[in-house]
């Protein structure tokens, strides 16, 4: 017998809650999250944007301006939200993409935020090889956020990719594993190792094709697996 149908009371005006929320949950203190909220359900559907004043927040909230103010700075640290303040108490509340559930649609002429941008990057770095099988999730987003701001380099992060994933390929061939890198902090120590060290410029290209021997050999043995 097939499940009834579920209809909404309200047709239209709903908001796409799930994933993007489970996430937010553990994250933040409950005034965070409420904030979170009620800057989902109001912010613009194609940007993920909310344009207010702190005490405009604090009147929707039933909280005071400080207590809004802290919530706006949680909800920073955790990545969830970007905010920009404008002057005064005006500010623009974005809500970052790993905690918004629509497709954002760029403003024409604009180009993204260097934050934003260089999250992207390593994104795209991180979710390549092989070898890792992972979502891009919230804490990865976060930890990419924080090396943007100690200043990590985009060939610094690279390498560090490269490095870690050379090594997991060796460890797997040797050991016969298929378990793959599921994080984004799996690299954090060796992007520090990288920044820290004084590997020659002549070591990252003879790397960079073992590693991608090692990957197809990595792929040709776990195919043969059952």
């Amino acid at each position: 017998m097939s499940a009834p149908r579920l209809i909404l009371k309200q047709p239209t005006g709903w908001f796409a809650a799930g994933r993007e929320f489970a996430q937010a949950i553990p994250l933040l203190s409950d005034g965070a999250f409420k904030l979170y909220v009620h800057a989902c359900l109001r912010a613009n559907r194609h940007t993920g944007r909310l344009d207010a004043t702190v005490d405009e927040l604090a009147r929707a909230m039933t909280r005071a301006p400080t207590a809004v103010a802290l919530n706006l700075d949680e909800l920073e640290e955790h990545a969830v939200c970007r905010v920009t303040r404008n002057g005064g108490s005006q500010l623009v509340l974005e809500i970052r993409d790993c905690f918004w559930p629509y497709l954002k649609q760029q403003t024409p002429g604009c180009a993204p935020e260097p934050e934003a941008e260089f999250v992207q990057k390593v994104r795209g770095l991180f979710l390549a090889p092989a070898c890792v099988q992972a979502s891009f999730s919230a804490a990865d987003e976060k930890l990419a956020l924080g090396m943007y701001r100690r200043g990590v380099s985009m060939e610094q992060i690279t390498r560090a990719i490269m490095l870690g994933c050379a090594r997991k390929y060796v460890a797997m061939l040797n050991a016969g594993t298929r378990t793959p890198i599921t994080s984004l902090q799996y690299f954090a120590d060796i992007v520090e190792e990288v920044r820290e060290s004084a590997i020659p410029e002549s070591y990252w290209e003879p790397l960079r094709s073992k590693m991608a021997r090692m990957e197809q050999q990595w792929q040709k043995g776990s195919q043969a697996r059952p």
